[in-house]
């Protein structure tokens, strides 16, 4: 059978940055960003909860009758103020993962370098797990991305969207929970393309690609996939 190497995201936005970050590591495997959608048919939309109630069985069914070689997931933590948080969306994962037979150890400080979970059975292969953005923190994807800026130029553009957002007053209608993605949007919409995708603005360099966080992601997902 021919290898098959699936990271599964949340969306299309995630999917778009992982196709592009990978392309920059020059690996010699093929990765596949899928989101919930594209990798299962039964799931009518994309989102954390479709991934992890739908996609994520249907993915770790596939990949104990060996129709998926490598398999690693890639969520959210978001806010543990709106209820979230990283330690309770490791929760949610790895119970799920436990049920299939993976051993979950106690979580292990420091743990900002991703995790990598064996099955009980030989032969069954390991499942990675990454929670942006920094599987330690709070938060989201566009949080990794806006604490990790690739030069000062780009630091005071996103000092200016800041302020810019803080100036709408009234006119301000999305949650305190997207914030994060209001300051990447309003930062990619000023670039010399504006609206570019945040992966390929990391293609261009608008993030640091050497940056420590960045970095452990990166090195997380060659020890999943290679």
């Amino acid at each position: 059978m021919t290898d098959q190497r699936i990271l599964l995201v949340e969306g299309e936005s995630d999917k778009d940055f992982c196709q592009q970050l990978i392309c920059t590591l020059k690996l010699n495997v093929t990765i596949e960003p899928e989101t919930p959608r594209n990798l299962c048919q039964h799931a009518e939309s994309d989102g954390v909860d479709v991934l992890r109630t739908i996609a994520l069985p249907f993915a770790l069914t596939r990949l104990s009758k060996k129709q998926i070689t490598h398999l690693a997931v890639i969520v959210d933590a978001d806010s543990s103020v709106h209820g979230y948080g990283f330690l309770k969306r490791r929760a949610q994962i790895t119970v799920l993962l436990e049920q299939h037979g993976y051993i979950i150890p106690t979580l292990q400080t420091p743990f900002s370098q991703g995790e990598i979970f064996p099955h009980t059975k030989a032969g069954i292969p390991s499942v990675g797990l990454w929670i942006m953005p920094t599987h330690s923190t709070d938060g989201m994807l566009e949080d990794l991305l806006l604490d990790n800026l690739g030069n000062p130029a780009q630091q005071s553009l996103l000092s200016k969207a800041d302020a810019a957002i803080s100036d709408l007053g009234d006119l301000r209608t999305f949650k305190d929970t997207h914030l994060s993605k209001a300051r990447l949007s309003t930062l990619l919409a000023w670039q010399k393309k504006p609206g570019t995708s945040a992966g390929k603005a990391y293609q261009a360099g608008v993030f640091s690609a050497d940056s420590t966080a960045i970095t452990a992601f990166t090195l997380w997902l060659q020890k999943v996939f290679q």
